[in-house]
């Protein structure tokens, strides 16, 4: 008989231990997933690296891929707009330039120089580019002297460089643009700023949402 109850109360322990470990199991299992880290799903999300590849293919194209549609034919305009300025000073120096070749031609008198070469040369030029030179003293009284022309090309060989740089810096700007678009993709910037305290299994959470 003492080995009868000896057994049972074995059997009665194993079996509270056995009930005791299952209802344990849950609250385990969600204190480990409360204590988890939570991960974003960022898959679909932008990267720095696509947009800046998109905005130095096409101005604007980052600011698309980055989700800010509205940004994009600003951006585009800017470089269009720095680009078209390039372009028209880098065309009044190519006439300027060779508008002063053909008045460093000619002296006082109209007439050329009397070394044979220059003579060669002026001849060339005067075939090549007395369009321009007729343009530039379009509408003035007396054509223009050389000096006059070599001053006006400088300042638009300058006014050209500038308009490089300004190329160089819209471009660099708008992909700069893009770049942080999609760094802060992905960051809320709602207005909905809330604290909440509420209880977890076996310790206290806190929540700040911003």
């Amino acid at each position: 008989p003492d080995g009868r109850v000896s057994r049972g109360l074995a059997w009665a322990v194993l079996v509270v231990a056995t009930a005791a470990s299952l209802a344990a199991q849950p609250v385990d299992t969600l204190a480990t997933r409360l204590d988890a880290p939570v991960v974003a799903d960022t898959s679909g999300a932008p990267t720095p690296r696509g947009a800046v590849i998109r905005a130095l293919a096409l101005p604007g194209l980052g600011q698309v891929y980055a989700g800010q549609r509205a940004k994009a034919p600003f951006a585009f305009a800017f470089v269009a707009g720095a680009a078209a300025y390039f372009v028209n000073r880098q065309r009044q120096y190519i006439r300027y330039r060779r508008a002063s070749v053909v008045a460093g031609c000619l002296v006082d008198d109209g007439s050329t120089d009397d070394d044979p070469d220059r003579i060669a040369l002026c001849a060339q030029a005067d075939a090549e580019y007395m369009d321009e030179y007729d343009a530039v003293n379009e509408g003035l009284a007396t054509p223009a002297s050389f000096s006059a022309i070599r001053t006006v090309r400088e300042d638009a060989r300058g006014q050209r460089d500038v308009g490089a740089l300004v190329v160089v810096a819209a471009y660099a700007l708008q992909t700069l643009d893009a770049y942080v678009a999609a760094e802060l993709s992905d960051f809320d910037v709602s207005e909905d700023l809330s604290l909440s305290v509420r209880p977890a299994t076996g310790q206290l959470a806190l929540r700040v949402r911003l």
